[in-house]
């Protein structure tokens, strides 16, 4: 029944995909982050749903007039040359006969990245509304609610002794994966649950921000925890009632710490226990860690492409120590490490300044929309955007999720959000300027 019913949606969705692109839009980004398919038992579960979305989607687009058209920012700019970054390593290591062991597998990666990236340039188009950026993170804020529900139903009923993982079979499949994309839809729940006004609808945010707290926790992820930990003090930081915040937030670790399971507690242990308490999972990052830098100084400007470290054979010619527990080779453990070993240290400076512009421009939209008055919807995106940039940040230095749908997701919103407020700035602009003249020539000033 459940691949019934999917099908029948997804069919449907077709046509209103091609003559409404928005919409296609929409589905796109809950197929990406529900992995709808992956609940299904029969003819669904490997079905290209995203694919038979984003076609009509694409060809949708030629025939609409409601797009942006000005797309140019200093965001878009860097984001199109990272685009091209990955493009031009990857022709590389085509060329270099000691990345023949995996340039299969970058090959399949640069084209799920393309994929990505292209519906990120479909989403700049499409949203050209405050109603439509609104409904975007909507859609991403209920499509992780389910799954945060079903984390911490399972994991309360448990006990906390089992971890909770993401949709099976997905990107989001592993704990520490699915941790890092819990975090970042926190503070699109918790913002969106203070200002909706649809009773029902903010109940439920409210509901999937505590049960994303609680799945974060579950899911046994110290590096998801350190981004629980970055997100929550930035909410609080952010909040009017900042003393109450921080009780809260004391009162919340207290209560973890009394009723998390041993198991828990020796795991997150490690983080603060010294080297003598680092287990092979740690280790492991360390290891790592080192052989990417062994390994990035030898292809210091382009590294190795996509999927360049789990190369058994190119890993363990620049290993800086033994893998413990019997591992061949390791992936890079961070996003910061892995857009080095993948793309050499000109790829993650153009990573790294695409993040930087990102927080810098959100910063300077604060400010603006601040000194407007009439513009405080701004700020609630803005919070948003800059939370769930950090909950990235953070979470992502020990997570191999450089490429995530949902980081790009964050730049393209950031981008939207720039040029809808020039749009705004410019209409009051021209309102205050064909005011002022009115006014003169009938003696008011």
């Amino acid at each position: 029944m459940r691949d019934l019913l999917l099908l029948v949606f997804i069919l449907a969705s077709v046509p209103i995909s091609f003559f409404q692109p928005f919409y296609g839009v929409l589905v796109w980004t809950w197929i990406a982050y529900f992995n709808p398919h992956r609940y299904t038992f029969t003819y669904m579960y490997n079905f290209p749903v995203a694919a038979v979305i984003a076609a009509p989607t694409l060809f949708g687009i030629l025939f609409t007039r409601k797009i942006n058209r000005n797309l140019v920012t200093r965001e878009t700019v860097l984001l199109v040359i990272l685009w091209a970054w990955f493009i031009i390593t990857y022709v590389n290591a085509t060329h270099v006969p000691l990345f023949q062991g995996h340039i299969l597998d970058a090959h399949d990666e640069l084209i799920r990245v393309s994929k990505i990236l292209l519906m990120t340039v479909v989403m700049l188009l499409l949203v050209t509304t405050r109603e439509k950026l609104k409904y975007v993170f909507l859609v991403t804020a209920l499509s992780f609610t389910p799954l945060v529900l079903k984390g911490a139903i399972l994991g309360l009923i448990a006990r906390g002794e089992d971890r909770v993982w993401g949709p099976p079979d997905s990107f989001l499949a592993d704990n520490n994966g699915f941790a890092l994309a819990v975090n970042m839809s926190l503070p699109i729940l918790f913002y969106l649950g203070r200002v909706e006004e649809n009773r029902i609808l903010r109940r439920i945010l409210n509901v999937g921000f505590a049960c994303g707290v609680l799945t974060v926790i579950l899911t046994y992820s110290r590096g998801g925890l350190l981004g629980l930990i970055a997100i929550l003090l930035v909410i609080a930081f952010k909040s009017r009632y900042r003393v109450l915040s921080a009780f809260l937030l004391v009162i919340m670790a207290f209560l973890t710490l009394t009723f998390a399971p041993q198991q828990w507690m020796e795991r997150m242990g490690t983080l603060t226990g010294g080297t003598e308490k680092i287990d092979d999972s740690a280790r492991q990052r360390l290891v790592s860690w080192g052989t990417t830098w062994n390994f990035v100084m030898d292809y210091p400007a382009m590294g190795g492409s996509f999927r360049s470290l789990p190369n058994v054979d190119l890993f363990q010619r620049y290993q800086s120590a033994p893998l413990p527990g019997g591992f061949l080779s390791s992936g890079p453990h961070s996003i910061y490490f892995q857009t080095l070993g993948e793309q050499g240290f000109v790829g993650l400076a153009i990573y790294l300044l695409l993040i930087g512009c990102c927080l810098a421009t959100l910063r300077h939209l604060r400010r603006q929309a601040r000194i407007l008055g009439t513009a405080s919807w701004a700020v609630t995106y803005v919070d948003i955007l800059e939370a769930s940039m950090i909950g990235f940040l953070v979470s992502g230095a020990f997570l191999g999720l450089a490429d995530f749908d949902l980081f790009f997701q964050v730049i393209a919103c950031t981008i939207v959000l720039k040029i809808l407020w020039r749009r705004e700035v410019a209409v009051q602009t021209a309102a205050i300027s064909t005011t002022v003249p009115t006014l003169a020539e009938s003696g008011a000033i």
